[in-house]
């Protein structure tokens, strides 16, 4: 059996933005796995609940509330 196993989200989006040659911006992750990036943070209501951001000082973000249609609000995990 294959085992996925996650990196930090700090780290996973440092090296996503190594590996597409990126600066700035915000990386967003799904279930740890980066998955887009974005020249600032997009609007919660454009993400579903549980969808996790990281940007270029380490801020790190999760989505939350609303429905499968979009989050309400983005909520500060660490700083």
């Amino acid at each position: 059996m294959n085992r996925i196993q996650t990196l930090p989200r700090t780290t996973a989006a440092i090296r996503y933005r190594q590996r597409e040659q990126l600066t700035g911006g915000v990386v967003v992750l799904n279930k740890g796995i980066p998955t887009t990036w974005l020249p600032s943070m997009p609007p919660a209501k454009d993400w579903q609940e549980g969808i996790e951001a990281v940007d270029a000082d380490g801020n790190e973000w999760s989505a939350q509330g609303g429905n499968e249609d979009g989050a309400e609000f983005w909520r500060q995990l660490n700083g």
